[in-house]
C-alpha cells in the first residue's frame, strides 16, 4: 500500500513521457521537416526519463528526511547525477555522430529536460507542503 501512495507523485511525469513519445513517433514527418531526427529525440527523451526516475526516487527520499545535512546532500547529489548522465550522453553522442549531429534534435532534448525539470520541481513543491507521512 505505501508504493501506491509515493507512485501517485509521479504520475504526471510518466503520463508526460508517454505523451511525449507518442508525439515524436507519430511525428516524424513533422519532425523531419523542421530538421530534428526523432531517433535523436526518443533516445533524449527514454534518457530524461529514466533519470528523472532516479532524480524523483533520490529528491522525495530526501524530503523525507529530517536532518538538515543529509536533506541538502540528497538534493545536490540528484541534481549532480541528473547533469553527468546529461552531459555524458550529449558527449557520446556527439563522438558516435561526428559531423552529423542534429543539433536540433539536441536543442529538443534540452526542451524535454526544462519540461521534465519544471515538472519534477513542481510535484515535489507540493509534496513539501504536506506532512512528511503523505509522502
Amino acid at each position: 500500500m505505501e508504493n501506491k501512495v509515493s507512485s501517485r507523485p509521479f504520475l504526471p511525469i510518466l503520463i508526460v513521457f508517454i505523451v511525449s513519445t507518442l508525439f515524436i513517433v507519430l511525428a516524424r514527418p513533422l519532425l523531419a521537416e523542421g530538421r530534428f531526427d526523432f531517433r535523436v529525440l526518443l533516445a533524449g527523451n527514454i534518457l530524461l526519463f529514466g533519470v528523472t526516475v532516479i532524480s524523483f526516487y533520490l529528491y522525495t527520499s530526501a524530503l523525507r528526511n529530517n536532518n538538515v545535512h543529509a536533506f541538502v546532500r540528497t538534493m545536490y547529489g540528484s541534481l549532480l547525477v541528473k547533469l553527468f548522465a546529461c552531459l555524458l550522453a550529449t558527449l557520446v553522442y556527439g563522438w558516435i555522430a561526428g559531423r552529423g549531429v542534429n543539433k536540433n534534435g539536441i536543442f529538443g532534448c534540452f526542451g524535454l529536460y526544462m519540461l521534465y525539470t519544471w515538472l519534477e520541481v513542481r510535484i515535489l513543491v507540493q509534496l513539501n507542503r504536506k506532512p512528511a507521512k503523505n509522502v
